[in-house]
């Protein structure tokens, strides 16, 4: 099911420039990519305010544990 939205003619041409620039075959695609950056940016800013009260050896146990816990072909990337 498609959907229609509406948008002035600037932001159109900006949407075009991107999907231009991108070399994307869509405007879906390129909502779908700046949906997909926002996302990212979201959690970008909420890792940078996050603040742990740790001990290093706390840390680094922690960090062990999360080593064992991925996925074996995580280390092959």
């Amino acid at each position: 099911m498609t959907k229609t939205i509406a948008v002035d003619e600037a932001t159109w041409k900006k949407l075009r420039a991107l999907k231009d620039k991108l070399g994307l075959q869509s405007y879906n695609d390129v909502i779908n990519i700046l949906v997909e950056r926002w996302h990212v940016t979201e959690i970008k800013e909420a890792v940078d305010t996050l603040s742990l009260d740790l001990e290093p050896q706390e840390a680094v146990s922690i960090l062990k544990s999360m080593r064992k816990m991925r996925a074996p072909n995580i280390d092959k990337q």
